[in-house]
């Protein structure tokens, strides 16, 4: 990260303007205080100046914070064109647009405060999730919704989840498969992470509709985790530990080894004493203490320990080292065995026992017929690619937008990448027959992501760079890579300060490997 000059703090960088052009599509990789809002605000004054209508302009970001902030500034700029003598309104407008201006331009820019207030709905800069709502308020026969719904804030919809879990909670008490599935559950964690579990589970549903769907229901997907994981359904983890106490290994040389150990130092009588007192036991007792007996062999993040016996044990037992090396990865495989079942179980319990939580908040939801925002994302997004209406639905929308600017790139998440590039693949559909240009304008930055917030998926952010540069590129459009690099908001020294801190440590690192 550089630090813009004391004297150009307000100067417009060469990579803004190119981010602004309103000619061209482009995305932006802006890191924080490189002026992204200003370059975004400076992109929508250049595309009115260009004369494209503001009906025609759709802006999207994922707080109604920053949506009113653009606002604001957009039209502050704007009330400023009105009220400025021609000269100083000039100078402005070429400072904003990098080029000379004309007077019709000069006229144009005077005017166009009224123009985006006389326009019907506004000049459209809004939420993802208030675009949603707006476009099933259009569309609401399609989307199979009822012309008039309520979209419930998070307050209201962390409420209807809340008694819904309550109630299959109260209902787990005699309904056999949910008890069985909060069982496994709540043996593996504890209220407060219950609870957190739930409300993840409720911000993931349309990950987990896309899998029961793929799957043809929730038993066959809880069967093809089992196939994945290559669990047997009934295969437990007292099964997995039997089998491994029943099974074949090097009794004879574990015990040699245990004698071993028990002559050499401290911690190697310690591991001996483990071993002895394991294989003297009986099948039920070793089942019982076989967590101890993994414990000589592993660490307490599942890998083998680096010493099994010290050199001076193992000078009086040369393979000693290796009988114990040997019985530790079986021990490996058997952890790693008994972590598949686990994994199998809980995620069956947590799909199964989430399901009905889900499906009751939903029903709660429809009772009221109230949508939350993630149904509002989902729901437009099946109105746009499944639907059987989609194409004529694309194609009204289409008369309407020319221009996508999506702000706040890297938290957006995969649902919501759908509506946008969706709305988005009708600009590159014939566009050498269109006379109209089209662009899209997306700004973000992977650093500054709010990892899973709304389901942000920030390794979208590449893939869906690289997939609206191949389509841009195609139509045979401009497309512009832009790094904001240069920071407006910190000064010199704080920055200089970060290196020096950041210098110490790598040149610390260097010298410690």
């Amino acid at each position: 990260m550089n630090v813009a000059p004391t004297p150009e703090l307000h100067a417009k960088s060469d990579e803004q303007f190119t981010a602004g052009n309103p000619s061209q599509s482009v995305w932006v990789a802006a890191s924080a205080g490189s002026g992204k809002t200003s370059v975004l605000v400076d992109r929508l004054l250049r595309l009115l100046l260009a004369g494209v209508a503001p009906y025609r302009l759709l802006c999207l970001t994922f707080t109604k914070a920053a949506a009113a902030e653009m606002s604001d500034r957009l039209f502050r700029e704007l009330g400023r064109w009105v009220v400025q003598s021609d000269q100083d309104l000039i100078a402005t407008l070429e400072k904003t647009t990098g080029a000379s201006v004309d007077e019709t331009q000069r006229d144009l820019a005077r005017r166009l405060f009224a123009r985006v207030l006389e326009t019907p709905g506004g000049l459209r800069i809004q939420t993802i999730h208030g675009f949603c709502e707006s476009l099933l308020a259009r569309f609401p026969l399609e989307a199979g919704q009822p012309p008039s719904f309520d979209a419930l804030d998070e307050r209201q919809a962390s409420s209807l989840l809340a008694v819904a879990r309550d109630e299959i909670l109260f209902e787990a008490n005699n309904e056999e498969g949910l008890s069985r599935a909060l069982k496994t559950i709540s043996s593996r964690i504890g209220e407060l992470r219950f609870l957190d579990l739930v409300n993840r589970l409720a911000g993931e549903r349309g990950r987990i509709d896309r899998l029961i769907s793929r799957h043809g229901g929730i038993e066959k997907l809880v069967l093809a985790t089992f196939l994945a994981l290559d669990v047997d359904q009934d295969e437990t983890e007292h099964k997995v530990i039997s089998a491994a106490c029943a099974g074949q290994f090097n009794k004879s040389g574990l015990r040699a080894a245990a004698d071993i150990l028990l002559q050499g130092s401290k911690t190697d009588v310690v591991r001996g004493e483990i071993l002895a007192a394991w294989l003297q036991s009986s099948l039920e007792d070793r089942v019982d203490g076989f967590g101890a007996y993994a414990s000589a062999y592993l660490t307490n993040d599942g890998s083998v320990r680096k010493t099994l016996i010290t050199k001076a044990a193992q000078e009086r037992m040369p393979d000693a080292q290796y009988i114990l090396k040997h019985e530790a990865e079986r021990i490996l495989g058997v952890a790693a065995r008994i972590k598949a079942v686990n994994v199998a179980h809980g995620t069956a319990a947590l799909l199964e026992f989430g399901d009905a939580i889900l499906a009751r908040y939903q029903n709660a939801k429809q009772s009221r017929n109230a949508l939350d925002y993630d149904d509002l994302i989902l729901r437009a997004r099946a109105l746009l690619t499944q639907s059987a209406i989609t194409p004529w639905i694309l194609y009204k929308l289409d008369g309407g937008i020319d221009h996508i600017l999506v702000d706040e790139a890297q938290d957006t998440s995969p649902e919501q990448w759908e509506v946008v590039f969706t709305l988005a693949e009708e600009f590159f559909a014939g566009v050498g027959a269109r006379e109209t240009l089209r662009t899209v304008f997306i700004v973000g930055d992977e650093k500054q992501s709010i990892f899973s917030f709304q389901g942000a998926a920030p390794d979208e952010f590449a893939t869906m760079s690289a997939h609206f540069e191949e389509r841009t590129t195609a139509a045979g459009q401009d497309w512009h890579r832009v790094p904001l690099d240069v920071s407006f908001r910190s000064a010199s020294a704080v920055l200089q300060a970060v290196d020096a801190v950041f210098e110490t440590q790598l040149g610390a690192a260097a010298q410690h490997a």
